[in-house]
């Protein structure tokens, strides 16, 4: 059938080793972030008890990171399932589920589209954003470190790239495989590959991105609803961007 057996190989391990490949990438994330919560603890936990009075995120912010948010959860239940459970044996129909992931996938894709429009100009890396890396936004101390930073700081543009990168990855995959009348086989066993894979990552990094907008950074997690945070929050979290607006 014209393909290559270093293909077929590679596709034999990945199904092979699928399930391991996300235990890893799910299970050993969660695992990192209970041990940074014990022996480390949230960063600067006073800032939580603040009371919100800065604009940080517009409605449309907002409602673009909800809508993205509930679309990875969704995506994330039902491709799990996929490629763990066997429907028909616990009695589901195959169908609906996939109805429903199909559903999820054009709503991810609108939101992952328009955030990448709405924050590419935030998510450029600036000189001062180094700073940030050399120390890890001092998420590996104790103490509390507050390096420069802009409206994001350096972790959460590499997330924004990191993300975007395999939000492409995943929906052109994926669109591959939806339509897979069109495709040769070769592609469909590649988009497979690239279609699980750059899931399991994703799911792994926005669990860690999860953490890190919430019980690592009291005061944070309430920004995705009502676009706000403490002043103080964002004189230490984000000095750049907090001389910006004044």
């Amino acid at each position: 059938m014209n393909i290559s057996p270093s293909l077929i190989a590679l596709n034999n391990i990945y199904s092979e080793y699928l399930k391991i490949i996300i235990i890893l990438g799910t299970l050993g994330v969660l695992i990192g972030i209970a041990l940074h919560y014990l022996l480390i603890g949230p960063n600067a936990k006073k800032l939580g008890q603040l009371k919100p009075d800065l604009k940080r995120l517009t409605l449309l912010e907002r409602v673009t990171h909800f809508i993205r948010m509930i679309s990875c959860i969704f995506l994330t239940i039902t491709g799990l399932g996929f490629a763990i459970l066997n429907f028909n044996s616990i009695g589901i129909s195959y169908k609906p589920v996939y109805n429903i992931h199909i559903l999820f996938a054009m709503l991810f894709g609108l939101s992952s589209l328009v955030s990448l429009i709405i924050w590419f100009k935030d998510s450029f890396f600036q000189r001062y954003d180094w700073q940030w890396f050399k120390v890890m936004g001092g998420y590996l101390t104790r103490k509390e470190i507050h390096p420069p930073s802009g409206k994001f700081n350096a972790g959460q543009k590499a997330f924004y790239w990191y993300s975007t990168l395999l939000s492409i990855l995943i929906i052109t995959s994926g669109y591959i495989l939806v339509y897979n009348e069109s495709f040769s086989l070769e592609a469909l066993i590649w988009a497979t590959i690239i279609h699980g894979l750059g899931s399991i990552a994703l799911i792994a990094g926005v669990i860690a991105h999860a953490y890190l907008g919430s019980f690592a950074n009291p005061g944070t997690i309430g920004t995705i609803f009502h676009g706000k945070v403490a002043k103080e929050w964002a004189k230490s979290h984000h000095p750049n961007w907090y001389q910006e607006l004044r």
